[in-house]
């Protein structure tokens, strides 16, 4: 299978409560980094890599996002909408588009409020080359405690870290599922991610672990939002 045959999920049905009260008026999906949403960024960055075919889970103010996306036409795209009548988590919304997808078929499924410049076409590569159902971006970030960390031994200190630093690996949001893991999802109902990854290693079914070679940042505030602007400026100098 061509690699730009593939498709990308894309799960853009979250209210937003982070960025309330600007979401209570616009889905976080649409809020605008610079001149573009956010979602546009990342249809953006999926076309720059010679992905063009996206499946939208909605929510939360669908109509907005439909009106905005159209078909996708006008973005050289094409665009095709689920909508979750309640919330159905980080994976529900894939018992919704089974008929999508054969079984030995990989898709993409992303986060709707994730900033990336990853390349989607090495990460593809390597999916189809593991012939995993499940692969798992991640990325490595460092993580400084608040506290002094004491080391304590027979009621007495033995040692003590003023506020460390320590390397750990982050979940990005961003996945290639095989065709054939949707067996394990329910109908109709709640379900993550976390969940389907829990059932592939309680089988021990191995899953793939893919580090993200590009800038990467989930947005989770607004805050992030200036984050990524001042990257989208430093790109363009």
């Amino acid at each position: 299978m061509n690699v730009h045959q593939i498709k990308a999920v894309i799960l853009a049905g979250g209210k937003g409560t982070r960025f309330r009260p600007f979401s209570f008026i616009i889905p976080k999906p649409l809020m605008p980094i610079g001149e573009d949403p956010i979602l546009l960024h990342l249809i953006k960055r999926f076309k720059k890599n010679g992905f063009h075919r996206f499946l939208v889970s909605t929510g939360y103010q669908s109509e907005l996002i439909r009106a905005y996306f159209g078909n996708g036409e006008r973005f050289g795209v094409q665009v095709q909408y689920f909508h979750e009548n309640q919330p159905m988590g980080t994976a529900g919304p894939l018992s919704m588009m089974r008929s999508e997808f054969r079984e030995d078929e990989y898709f993409f499924l992303i986060n709707g409020d994730v900033y990336t410049e990853v390349d989607f076409n090495a990460m593809a590569d390597y999916a189809q080359k593991s012939q995993l159902d499940v692969i798992v971006g991640y990325v490595k970030k460092k993580e400084k405690s608040s506290f002094g960390i004491l080391g304590i031994q027979d009621g007495q200190i033995t040692s003590i870290i003023e506020k460390p630093e320590r390397e750990c690996f982050i979940n990005s949001g961003i996945y290639l599922i095989r065709g054939k893991a949707l067996r394990h999802i329910p109908d109709n109902k709640f379900f993550t991610m976390p969940e389907l990854i829990a059932i592939y290693l309680e089988s021990q079914m191995p899953i793939g672990a893919y580090l993200l070679d590009g800038f990467w940042i989930g947005i989770e505030n607004p805050g992030n939002l200036d984050e990524v602007l001042m990257r989208i400026d430093q790109i363009k100098t």
